[in-house]
């Protein structure tokens, strides 16, 4: 019975190793799988991503006896509201920080003389010079592409609309008809699983929004961290630089490093001294992340261990990109839950099986 399990096992990886390998010889394919991950994929992400942040006040609309579709539409409402007041009351500053912020790492960049004395301080082994000289040509030769594209900035405009648009529908579709979603698929479960599967989606249900809810609680936390410790040490931009931290920092682990490259251009342009406040600023800003805030708002809502988060999260970056290390780790959570409950209902059949027998 084992040597059949393993032959099965073996040969149903090897069907699928079988599978990706002709996938891959197949450009058309590819193309296409592309093109529908852009379309479809990417918008259902964020689209749940953001259904889990603004449930909680769909929720509260509906304790007070609002009717489902009513719900949802006054939480989009608002949600839109709040964001569009957000960026009219911060867009300008934040504009014109970032414009200030491309300019600082532009002649940050190109300067040659701050880059040796850098290097020399640092490492007599490592050229950077090259690298930022690579860096500067890709971002002059993307402008210039973008001025002499007019036609294909406005179709990115036109598909970027589309896209947010679809993630609204999306998100006001999941307000209203989620409780009928998850009807509709226990309707199509065998009466002796039902209570399992259900089991299952409020268990995925309760991990996605308690992920989503609190990586948002830390992200928040830790841009407002690092803003008011860019103030405290005369960082530039500091209101864009912790934007910047808040988005990053939904990616696990990673995106809080990952946030801190830009900064560090910037106070190497300032001198050593910046760099050295920067890098207490970051050890401080890490250690409560790690020891108080994550501790406090996430030990419910993962049971992942933090070495397996970063290699998720890395393994998905460099196969799928940004999306994907934004999105595996909550996807490796409901695989989990989904994985545990389907032995258990295996577990069960074995043991009705050798009843009736």
């Amino acid at each position: 019975m084992k040597k059949k399990k393993l032959i099965y096992n073996l040969l149903i990886i090897n069907l699928v190793l079988l599978a990706i390998f002709l996938y891959s010889k197949v450009p058309t394919l590819i193309i296409f799988a592309h093109k529908i991950a852009k379309v479809v994929f990417v918008p259902v992400i964020i689209g749940v991503f953001f259904f889990y942040l603004v449930k909680p006040l769909n929720d509260f609309l509906l304790r007070k006896g609002t009717k489902n579709s009513i719900a949802a539409m006054l939480t989009l409402i608002i949600t839109v509201i709040v964001l569009s007041g957000f960026f009219v009351f911060l867009g300008s500053r934040l504009i014109r920080e970032f414009q200030q912020l491309i300019s600082k790492v532009s002649n940050t960049l190109q300067n040659d003389s701050l880059i040796k004395g850098f290097n020399d301080y640092f490492t007599n082994n490592l050229d950077l010079g090259w690298v930022y000289e690579k860096i500067v040509r890709y971002v002059e030769t993307y402008v210039y592409m973008l001025g002499k594209r007019g036609m294909r900035v406005f179709s990115y405009a036109m598909n970027l609309f589309s896209v947010l648009l679809l993630i609204l529908v999306i998100i006001f579709y999941l307000l209203k008809d989620g409780v009928k979603f998850k009807g509709s698929i226990i309707k199509l479960v065998p009466d002796r699983h039902k209570d399992k599967v259900f089991s299952i989606m409020n268990e995925s249900n309760r991990v996605l929004s308690s992920y989503v809810t609190g990586q948002a609680c830390v992200a928040l936390s830790l841009s407002v961290m690092v803003y008011i410790g860019y103030k405290l040490v005369g960082m530039p931009s500091a209101l864009i630089l912790a934007s910047t931290t808040f988005i990053l920092a939904f990616i696990p682990f990673v995106g809080f490093f990952v946030s801190m490259i830009i900064p560090y251009i910037i106070a190497i342009s300032v001198g050593i001294h910046m760099v050295i406040k920067l890098t207490i600023l970051f050890m401080i800003a890490q250690g409560v992340k790690g020891r108080i805030v994550v501790p406090l708002i996430m030990s419910k809502a993962m049971k992942i261990h933090p070495l397996t988060d970063i290699f998720l999260v890395i393994a998905a970056a460099s196969l799928i990109g940004p999306l994907g290390a934004f999105a595996v780790v909550p996807l490796y959570a409901v695989i989990k839950v989904i994985l545990v409950n389907a032995n258990l209902i295996t577990a069960d059949n074995k043991i009705i099986y050798n009843k009736d027998k």
